[in-house]
């Protein structure tokens, strides 16, 4: 077989040498991509512990949470020998959520709230700004209402990553299993945005997708000019700001389980569909440089497979060389995802992160177009 493959390449035409060239590059940057961004967050250094534990402000936006206020707020206020305070903005409920907050600010000194008066557009960036004005301490993160899951490490950590050096300390955050199907897309496509921004901040590229359970620096906000030309932007909210000054020697990642947050929450078919709205809103606003990258590593992802069969098309004696590559490349990015998840204690994620790694980048580059196309489109209406 050998011989065979050997007397066959040095036979090779011109345009038979193009493809094999054309799949070696494709081949080689999906490996640099696979080890040195995917996988060097598993061997990443461990962060440097501040000098003193510095106090953290965690704001809450929410409207109609009443259940949710009710069980989780109380586990949160009642997290010990710890330096914070929680601002809540009710975005004009109209269940009992402000009399759940009123029974709880009797009982919690470190629990502050406030609510919108009447309901408006983008209703979401005005209490978060409302949160972040009122917010007392230097050092502020979001936390969603419907937070259910979290180690008693959790604020501990990320505020003993804070120093003096750093201006935004990142962690994971996804929703809890469920096993319904759209539940498992929605859990597997965060988790895989997650771990491709976390190799980018790695590599000092960084950037955010979710707002939830990252820490940063409140004056930050207010330099930026709070949200001003984005507070039309619908999808994402504080990922836009944060993305515009986040900085890699200003930002800290901690990739594990003791600082990981799960929201217990329902996810439907639209739920699924506004996580890719808002992954692409947020690329739109990151810098030439991480949209080029982001960009040639989602090609090298979704091209890889297709210049294989290309290859093998026409050159059906490279079938060996060709299986043998893509499954070393196949296996090195499921000991990453194994490794990943192990180290976030997200053991239910694997068969169907699997799954979802083989087959929805095709459809992801889809709907991508499709989203585009359909948002250029009614800008174009709107300003007729």
């Amino acid at each position: 077989m050998p011989e065979i493959i050997i007397e066959t390449i040095s036979q090779f035409k011109p345009h038979e040498w193009v493809l094999i060239i054309m799949f070696a590059a494709i081949y080689l940057l999906r490996l640099f991509y696979t080890i040195f961004f995917s996988g060097r967050i598993l061997i990443r250094r461990r962060n440097s512990r501040g000098s003193e534990l510095v106090p953290l402000s965690l704001i809450m936006t929410f409207r109609n949470e009443e259940e949710n206020l009710q069980a989780n707020l109380p586990v949160i206020l009642n997290i010990p020998n710890q330096k914070f305070e929680l601002i809540v903005v009710d975005d004009f409920s109209m269940d009992n959520s402000l009399i759940v907050l009123g029974a709880l600010k009797d009982k919690y000194e470190h629990l502050k709230y406030s609510s919108l008066s009447q309901e408006t557009w983008f209703s979401v960036k005005m209490a978060q700004n409302i949160a972040l004005k009122a917010a007392y301490y230097d050092w502020v993160m979001v936390v969603p209402p419907s937070v259910r899951k979290f180690s008693s490490t959790w604020l501990s950590s990320i505020i003993s990553a804070i120093n003096e050096n750093a201006e935004v300390v990142v962690n994971y955050s996804n929703v809890a299993h469920t096993g319904k199907f759209y539940n498992l897309l929605y859990r597997a496509e965060l988790f895989f945005q997650q771990l491709r921004s976390f190799g980018f901040i790695m590599n000092g590229l960084p950037y955010i997708v979710s707002e939830d359970n990252v820490a940063f620096k409140k004056n930050n906000y207010f330099l930026t000019g709070g949200y001003r030309n984005k507070v039309k932007e619908s999808y994402a909210n504080l990922e836009l700001l944060v993305n515009s000054f986040i900085k890699k020697k200003k930002v800290r990642l901690i990739f594990g389980a003791g600082t990981a947050v799960l929201r217990s929450e329902p996810v439907t078919r639209l739920n699924f569909y506004d996580l890719l709205k808002k992954e692409v809103q947020i690329r739109k606003y990151l810098p030439l440089s991480r949209r080029i990258f982001i960009s040639l590593e989602e090609f090298t992802r979704f091209a890889l497979v297709p210049s294989a069969v290309i290859v093998f098309i026409f050159i059906p004696v490279l079938l060996l060389p060709l299986a043998l590559l893509l499954s070393i490349i196949s296996l090195l990015t499921m000991v990453i995802i194994k490794k990943a998840i192990n180290r976030l204690n997200e053991h239910k994620l694997f068969l169907s992160s699997l799954i979802y790694a083989l087959i929805l980048p095709y459809f992801k580059l889809v709907y991508r177009f499709y989203f585009n196309r359909y948002s250029r489109k009614k800008k174009w209406k709107g300003k007729k």
